[in-house]
């Protein structure tokens, strides 16, 4: 049985990383959006029997795509399964870096929808061999695959990149409560003794505004803000702004998936962050630590 990768319009420099790295053959995609908003997508390929009885990893992000619609990218996923499946292959391996919806996965207000759990289900119904996402958001939706579930640690990665900048006197600070346990577990890539501090974050669920606070003695030390997700920078900006205003000498704004969404950017780097570290799971210029040995180590 031979192995091919279907690189997804989301993920193609990630996605030939991965072929690379494995040795292995690759295709990529056709993709456009018709008049009426559907969407459209076809494997590269003349004759469809190289992939009938063999095994496929589709590498598919389901980020915001050029025109900030993640649910285009969603439907480019499912898509593609499709395809695979009436092609008739043996085994279909799925590899989606970044997860959309993976943050409502609780409900908060009445009426609202659990559609991670959702998402994952639908593609259940595809009846899918194995799944593998870096760094989800809430791992315990993945109870929701009856197929193999992985979720890939990215920390690792992403700390052997921040320590090749010759950071020193480390502090991992995390935003909120909420990113304590992920934050303790980074810390240890830099060292056992590497302090961790937690500063307070509210939000409120109607608004969405964010108040949070925290009073540490970071002089002359390098921080580390560390989160799964930057979607707008407002929990970054402000964790940033309370470091600098605690001495920090350098701040580093560190995500897995660095989504940067309207004015992020800049609200970042103006509350004084020193640079923005993201990892190729989002294709843009934060994109500074690959994912693609991460991903087949696990893979293999």
């Amino acid at each position: 049985m031979s192995k091919f990768v279907i690189i997804g319009p989301s993920s193609q420099i990630l996605g030939l990383r991965i072929a690379q790295r494995m040795e292995l053959k690759y295709i990529n995609t056709f993709f456009k959006t018709f008049p009426d908003g559907e969407h459209y997508i076809r494997l590269n390929l003349e004759d469809e029997s190289i992939l009938k009885g063999q095994e496929v990893i589709i590498v598919q992000s389901t980020s915001p795509s050029a025109r900030s619609d993640q649910n285009a990218r969603l439907l480019e996923l499912l898509m593609i399964i499709d395809a695979v499946k009436r092609i008739g292959v043996a085994k279909i391996t799925v590899v989606v870096p970044y997860l959309a919806y993976a943050r409502q996965d609780k409900v908060f207000m009445p009426g609202e929808s659990e559609f991670a759990k959702a998402v994952l289900r639908i593609l259940n119904s595809m009846e899918i061999n194995e799944f593998y996402v870096v760094d989800i958001h809430a791992p315990a939706v993945l109870q929701e695959l009856e197929c193999k579930a992985v979720n890939i640690d990215s920390m690792k990665a992403l700390a052997d990149y921040i320590k090749s900048l010759g950071t020193e006197d480390i502090v991992v600070v995390s935003p909120d409560e909420g990113a304590r346990e992920r934050s303790k577990a980074f810390a240890r890539h830099f060292g056992e003794d590497v302090p961790v501090e937690v500063f307070e974050k509210k939000r409120d669920v109607e608004t969405g505004d964010i108040t949070m606070s925290g009073s540490l003695d970071l002089k002359n030390k390098d921080v580390v803000i560390s989160d799964d997700i930057i979607a707008t920078g407002g929990t970054m900006s402000k964790a940033i702004r309370i470091a600098k205003k605690n001495g920090a000498k350098k701040v580093y704004a560190v995500a897995t998936h660095a989504l940067l969404l309207q004015n992020a950017k800049y609200r970042i780097i103006e509350a004084g962050a020193d640079i923005i570290i993201g990892t190729d799971s989002i294709d843009n210029e934060a994109a500074k630590v690959s994912l693609a040995k991460t991903i087949v180590d696990y893979l293999e």
